[in-house]
């Protein structure tokens, strides 16, 4: 029987590793395949990077020009609630169709799906509101083209905001997957690797000092015998 025993203690915990030249090359060939899907999914991480840094200025661009637009819609209906009274600001309002086409669907970038809101212009020419012109205001005009701004920058917002958000779990999800191939499986391939190793040169060296033994005793019979 050998005696492996300094081997056994540097095997890792919790596996089935046999010591054999096969399980040595084929553990070689997984860690190799590990380290390039490592290298992977690092380059990944860095473009998402990359990209959730972009789509991030935009997002905040995008907060910007909600605040502006929402405070000159604000300002354009305080005019005109100060101009014509409320109840003819409301009585247009009333009047408005709400007309506004929206598609949802999705978009692949780099591998990744992405949400997509897809809209028209919100913006209408004013014969196509729904109020009487006759009867209306520059005023109500204005203030309907603020708001018509106000709602194509939330949709803008809303599709980046999306995308923003689908970054970010493809972000976490890449990087869980990469901290498991970098501080669990690969660690634990190079340490049955080494344990392979390990018992394969204490079996070498079992077998060159049996063999020179069986040679010392071969030679010594040999002597006596002459």
């Amino acid at each position: 029987m050998y005696n492996f025993g300094a081997a056994k203690d540097q095997r890792p915990a919790m596996t089935q590793v046999t010591a054999t030249r096969s399980e040595l090359l084929a553990r070689r060939a997984e860690i190799t395949l590990a380290e390039l899907g490592r290298d992977v999914l690092r380059q990944k991480r860095d473009q998402l990077m990359a990209e959730f840094r972009k789509l991030a200025d935009v997002v905040l661009e995008g907060g910007d020009a909600l605040e502006r637009a929402t405070f000159d819609a604000r300002r354009a209906l305080a005019f005109a609630n100060g101009s014509l009274g409320p109840e003819v600001v409301a009585g247009a309002a009333l009047a408005t169709r709400p007309e506004l086409s929206l598609l949802a669907g999705t978009t692949t970038v780099m591998g990744i799906r992405f949400p997509d809101i897809e809209y028209d212009t919100v913006a209408r020419p004013r014969t196509q509101r729904g109020y009487a012109l006759e009867v209306t205001d520059p005023h109500i005009d204005r203030v309907a083209g603020s708001f018509e701004t106000v709602v194509d920058v939330i949709l803008r917002l809303a599709s980046d905001e999306l995308r923003l958000r689908r970054l970010v779990e493809e972000i976490g999800s890449t990087t869980r997957r990469l901290n498991a191939l970098e501080w669990v499986v690969i660690p634990r391939l190079e340490a049955d690797r080494a344990w392979i190793q390990t018992v394969l040169e204490e079996r070498e060296r079992q077998d060159l000092f049996r063999l020179k033994r069986f040679t010392a005793r071969r030679d010594a019979r040999s002597e006596v015998t002459t």
